[in-house]
């Protein structure tokens, strides 16, 4: 199948960056497992760890996003497509095993990981979250991947906010201390690292959907409203974080009471967004200032053109010319000699000299000087 066309050429980095940082999470993961390296299965010490098939998962899933939709060869495609089918079954399997309360053995085939008397979870087995997440982005790519659009768009697009939302939602647990429990049995929750890699695939998938150009968006628009869309989106999402994460630091602290926190919150929000709308607003402004004057100079030019054609138009007109003086009328009724008019109506200069005929007719004697049959003296 040949590649669609590039509207966007820079967003196929971005989508190949995505999805290597999704394979070197994976891999590091799975190194993690293999050496028994503590810092690598789990990021900060004490909290959830990644699982092993979950780490091969999302080896699976950053090769599927980069063979399905950055790279331009059928057959690193079709790799693609078979990757993200993997992708999918994994996940669906591990969805079932937590439904039906049925141990398919797949969680611990390579690596076995060691129950614990304490623990009320299978060992080795990913959250039913996370196996969610890997169904539903599975589905998305290959409905991105395929030729056909409209409402498969729609469901892909879905697809992707859901797999978002619930990384978020686990990323923020772990930023401000607690587990985002929403699963359907044996919640786990989400590792650190597997949101941040969702959130990879998701933006990977994102810029490849619109790299082709099939999908407009506003985001990728040199207009003003693509302008704005890039410079508050990231404050939109990062500052609320900081913000939040700050203030629950600053509780635990016993820097400030809840009130004091709530406060703090909502006066640096404030602030914040007020500054970085007004700087946007003044770049919005200096852009909107300068596509007037390039419409200004796009009228003149335009003015100029129909005048040089109006002119143009005239001189191809009929010239009312008279018959004894030969000189021409204009538009406005006066009369002036065919020089004048000429050099006023166009570029060409206008020099003088006399034809043979009138040579003849004025200047005879001239004329049987130079004549070549003109007869020795």
């Amino acid at each position: 199948m040949p590649a669609p066309p590039t509207t966007h050429p820079g967003l196929t980095r971005w989508t190949n960056l995505f999805s290597l940082l999704v394979i070197g999470i994976g891999c590091a993961a799975i190194a993690g497992w293999i050496f028994d390296v503590s810092l690598l299965k789990r990021i900060v010490p004490g909290s959830i760890a990644m699982k092993f098939n979950a780490a091969l998962v999302f080896l699976l899933a950053g090769l599927s996003l980069r063979g399905a939709a950055a790279c331009r060869r059928r057959c690193c495609r079709w790799m693609g497509r078979i990757c993200a089918g993997l992708v999918i079954l994994i996940g669906a399997l591990t969805l079932v095993e937590h439904i039906s309360g049925l141990d398919l053995g797949i969680d611990n085939v390579l690596i076995q990981e060691p129950a614990r008397a304490t623990s009320k979870y299978t060992p080795g087995r990913m959250s039913s979250q996370t196996a969610v997440s890997f169904v539903f982005f599975g589905v998305a790519l290959l409905l991105s991947a395929s030729r056909r659009r409209s409402w498969w768009d729609v469901v892909s697009r879905a697809l992707l906010v859901c797999v978002v939302f619930l990384a978020l939602a686990n990323l923020v647990g772990h930023l401000f201390g607690f587990v985002f429990q929403v699963g359907i049995s044996q919640i786990t929750g989400m590792a650190i690292h597997s949101s941040l890699a969702f959130l990879l695939l998701c933006a990977g998938l994102y810029c490849a959907r619109h790299e082709s150009g099939e999908a407009k968006n506003i985001l990728f628009s040199e207009t003003s409203g693509g302008i704005m869309a890039r410079r508050l989106l990231p404050a939109a999402i990062l500052l609320p974080l900081l913000l939040g994460w700050l203030r629950m630091g600053g509780s635990k602290a016993g820097l400030y009471d809840s009130p004091a926190g709530a406060a703090f919150f909502v006066v640096c929000t404030l602030v914040f967004f007020t500054v970085l709308v007004l700087a946007t607003a003044r770049q919005l402004h200096v852009l909107d200032l300068a596509r007037r004057e390039a419409v200004d100079a796009r009228d003149q030019t335009i003015a100029e053109l129909q005048h040089a054609l109006d002119e143009v138009r005239t001189l191809q007109g009929l010239l009312p010319m008279c018959a004894w003086c030969k000189k021409v009328r204009d538009d406005q009724g006066y009369w002036d000699d065919v020089a004048s008019y000429i050099a006023r109506h166009t570029e060409a200069s206008v020099s003088h000299g006399i034809c043979p005929d009138c040579s003849k007719v004025h200047f005879p004697a001239t004329q049987a000087v130079t004549s070549p049959d003109a007869p020795a003296a």
